[in-house]
């Protein structure tokens, strides 16, 4: 089981629905993450309640929207229970877009899952750009699932900031309740721009990146000593850091990066790479809140 403080044993996993079959796949995930974590299963699907548009146009016409997401809510809720008859699971049907809706159900969860692209029957609820908004605006860590390995590695991209130590202990401690293995990455990317000569400023950035690389290490050797059951390695290559995660993901079970690193001008996870990563992952994803960067980052990364 995964560590939690008793506050989080007071918040539900949360997971998005929309009756699509990546929805079923997020809903198993969801789950055994509840589980693990000693909690309950907390399952929404949201609509917009205006008139439809496309392809939807006859659904509510001859349907109440209401009535089918509660139908897609409990669907979802029979499999979760079948899997796992022991977990507290509870549903709700939510008025408003798909992503605002979970971005604000988010304040009251531990993680909240979500399948990577859905189809629902009344608006789509987890079409990529909705998990996308979720993953770069949710309060809490956001599960993109994408199928793929059950077993495997668990890999997480570290900077050496807070951001990336909390993306570190959440993979650690994945791993832990799943007996995987984990491989930390740190993409040591300095570019130097075309037509640039190099000169000092260029020799500071690469200080500072191999300083960066120095913390990444002293978090992995904190988080290592704090779980010695599990398997960690860290993995430093000279790449874009987006092509590093992704091509290191292959295989893997999950795939784990901060929402922001070392910020502003250099960060590692700050916003494009995370959204490139969700983008180009063929796993499951997840993104985890951190606090606010430094204005000076002691990290040349290009985001």
């Amino acid at each position: 089981m995964i560590m939690t403080r008793s506050a989080d044993r007071n918040r539900p996993v949360i997971v998005g629905v929309d009756g699509s079959a990546l929805a079923d796949a997020a809903v198993l995930w969801a789950a055994a993450e509840a589980e693990r974590r000693g909690t309950s299963l907390h399952v929404v699907h949201a609509f917009v309640h205006l008139h439809a548009v496309g392809g939807y146009v006859a659904v509510l016409d001859t349907a109440d929207p209401l009535e089918i997401g509660g139908e897609v809510c409990e669907r979802a809720a029979r499999t979760a229970r079948e899997a796992f008859p022991a977990l507290t699971v509870t549903t709700e049907v939510r008025v408003g877009r798909a992503a605002p809706e979970l971005i604000k159900a988010s304040r009251e969860a531990t993680t909240l899952v979500l399948g990577a692209r859905g189809h629902g029957r009344v608006t789509g609820l987890i079409v990529g750009s909705v998990s996308q908004q979720v993953a770069m605006h949710a309060q809490c860590p956001v599960v993109v699932v994408r199928g793929g390995a059950e077993r495997g590695r668990v890999v997480v991209g570290v900077d050496g900031s807070p951001a990336a130590a909390g993306a570190l202990r959440f993979a650690v401690e994945h791993a832990a309740a799943t007996g995987a293995p984990v491989r930390a990455v740190r993409a040591e990317y300095v570019e130097l721009p075309m037509g640039a000569p190099p000169g000092d400023w260029y020799s500071d950035l690469v200080d500072r990146s191999e300083r960066a690389t120095e913390a990444a290490r002293r978090a992995v050797e904190e988080v290592a000593a704090d779980h010695p059951a599990v398997d960690i390695e860290l993995q430093v290559v000279r790449r874009h850091p987006e092509a590093a995660l992704v091509e290191a993901a292959d295989g893997a079970s999950l795939l784990v990066v901060a929402k922001r690193g070392l910020g502003g001008f250099a960060g590692l996870m700050l916003g494009s790479v995370s959204q490139s990563v969700l983008s180009r992952a063929k796993v499951t994803v997840a993104v985890v809140p951190g606090g606010e960067e430094p204005e000076h980052p002691d990290d040349p990364q290009a985001a």
